[in-house]
C-alpha cells in the first residue's frame, strides 16, 4: 500500500513515466537551423518559428565562438510539465582576412631568394593561422617584371586578394638622394592653428625626450601631457616602467600641466592583458590622473609570428580595460587610423586617442584626442615630440 501511494504521488508530483524528449501530441515547437554569424550575439528565441508552449530558456544565449555545427537543448513546458527539444544550428565565418602591410611592387636581384608571402603581414577576424599563395608566374632566375597577385585565406575559405609587381634585375641600384631639411612643427603653428575654446593643445612624451623643462613647456602653451609609464617591448619581454616617468609626472604637475598616462604593451592573451592592467595599478599607486590611461599596441609586423586573431586582440584590450575599471580608472585605445578602420572593434564605446600625422584628419569614427605630429617642437624639449589635440566638446576629461 505504501509503495502504490509512493508511486501515485511521484506520478503527480512529478509526471514520472513521460519522456521529456517526447513532444505531447498536441503541442508544437517549430524551430529552424540557422547560420549564426561567429561572434554574433544570438539567443534560442533566434532559432524558434513559433510554438505552442512555453519555452522556458528563450533568452539564453546560443555559443558562437567557435564556428562549426552545434546542438543545444531548449527546454519548454507544455500543460504542467517541462520538456526538451534538441535543436541544431550553424556557425559560420563569413569575414575575409585582411592585409595589415603588404607591398605592391618588389625589386629582387635575380637568383636571390624571395617569397612574397614571407614579407606580408595579414590577420583574420576568427582564423589565427590564415594562409597566404601567390597566384601567377614569376623567374626568379630569368630578369623581367611578373604581375602576380597575394591571395590570403582563412579556415572558412574566405579571401581577399592584392596584386604585387616582382622586378627582377641584375643589380639593385643605391639611391643617391640628397639629404633635405627635416620638416618639423612648432608648437606655435599649432596654437595659432588649432587653440580654440573648445580644444586643448598637448604633448605626449616617453624616455626618448629625455630631460624636459616642463616650466618652459606650459610657457610654450602646452597644456597637458600625457606620458609613457610602462613599456613591454615584447611577448617574452616583462613589462617594466619607463626610466623618465617617476620624474615626468612629478615634474608636469608641478608644472600646473594636466597629466596622463600610456602604457606601451604587446599583450596577446588575456591573461596577459590582466598582468599588465594589475601591473598598471600598482605602479600608479593611486595617482590622480587627469585623462584615461592608454592602451598602446602596435608590434603589427609581428601579428603573424604572434598567431592571434583580431578577434584575440580586441578582446585583450577589453580585458585590460575591464581590470582597470574595476579600480575607479578609465581606459582610452590609441591607435592610428588605419588600425581603428580595420583592427579593433570601436564599437565597444571606449574613449579613442587617435594617431594621425596630417593637417586635417578625416577619420570619420569617434575620438576626443587627436596626436597629429611626431615631428614637433617645443621649448623645454630637446628634439622632436608628439602633439595632440583635445577636443573639449567631446570629451568629459578636460
Amino acid at each position: 500500500m505504501r509503495f502504490i501511494i509512493l508511486l501515485i504521488t511521484c506520478f503527480l508530483l512529478s509526471g514520472c513515466g513521460y519522456d521529456e524528449y517526447k513532444m505531447p501530441e498536441d503541442a508544437y515547437l517549430n524551430t529552424e537551423e540557422k547560420k549564426i554569424t561567429v561572434y554574433e550575439e544570438a539567443h534560442i528565441y533566434d532559432l524558434i518559428k513559433d510554438t505552442n508552449t512555453e519555452i522556458l530558456t528563450k533568452n539564453a544565449n546560443i555559443t558562437t565562438d567557435i564556428i562549426g555545427k552545434k546542438e543545444l537543448i531548449i527546454e519548454y513546458k507544455y500543460e504542467k510539465r517541462k520538456y526538451k527539444l534538441k535543436v541544431n544550428y550553424e556557425v559560420i565565418d563569413k569575414t575575409a582576412p585582411i592585409f595589415i602591410s603588404a607591398a605592391t611592387s618588389r625589386t629582387i636581384k635575380v637568383n636571390d631568394d624571395y617569397y612574397p608571402c614571407d614579407e606580408i603581414v595579414f590577420g583574420d577576424n576568427y582564423d589565427r593561422e590564415p594562409t597566404c599563395e601567390i597566384e601567377g608566374f614569376y623567374d626568379l632566375t630569368t630578369v623581367g617584371t611578373y604581375h602576380v597577385s597575394y591571395i590570403i585565406k582563412d579556415s572558412s575559405n574566405n579571401e581577399t586578394k592584392k596584386n604585387l609587381r616582382v622586378n627582377v634585375v641584375d643589380e639593385i641600384s643605391k639611391s643617391n638622394s640628397s639629404t633635405t631639411n627635416k620638416v618639423t612643427l612648432p608648437i606655435s603653428t599649432v596654437i595659432e592653428d588649432k587653440k580654440t575654446e573648445h580644444t586643448m593643445i598637448g604633448i605626449d612624451v616617453s624616455r626618448w625626450q629625455e630631460n624636459i623643462d616642463f616650466e618652459k613647456v606650459k610657457n610654450a602653451g602646452v597644456e597637458f601631457v600625457i606620458m609613457r609609464m610602462g613599456i613591454n617591448s615584447d611577448i617574452d619581454k616583462d613589462i617594466s616602467v619607463d626610466s623618465y616617468f617617476a620624474q615626468n609626472i612629478e615634474a608636469a604637475k608641478n608644472a600646473g600641466l594636466k597629466v596622463g598616462v600610456y602604457v606601451y604593451t604587446t599583450a596577446t592573451n588575456v591573461d596577459t592583458a590582466i598582468e599588465h592592467a594589475k601591473w598598471t595599478l600598482e605602479t600608479l599607486n593611486g595617482e590622480q590622473l587627469d585623462f584615461p590611461i592608454a592602451f598602446d599596441w602596435e608590434n603589427w609586423n609581428k601579428f603573424r609570428k604572434y598567431g592571434i586573431s583580431i578577434h584575440d586582440l580586441n578582446e585583450t584590450f577589453e580585458a585590460f580595460a575591464k581590470t582597470i575599471k574595476a579600480a575607479g580608472y578609465e581606459t582610452m585605445l590609441y591607435s592610428s587610423k588605419f588600425y581603428l578602420e580595420n583592427i579593433w572593434d570601436t564599437t565597444m564605446n571606449y574613449p579613442i586617442w587617435l594617431a594621425h600625422y596630417i593637417s586635417n584628419t578625416n577619420y570619420e569614427g569617434d575620438y576626443f584626442l587627436w596626436q597629429m605630429s611626431n615631428v614637433g617642437r617645443v621649448d623645454g624639449i630637446n628634439g622632436d615630440v608628439d602633439i595632440d589635440i583635445l577636443y573639449k566638446e567631446k570629451s568629459t576629461f578636460n
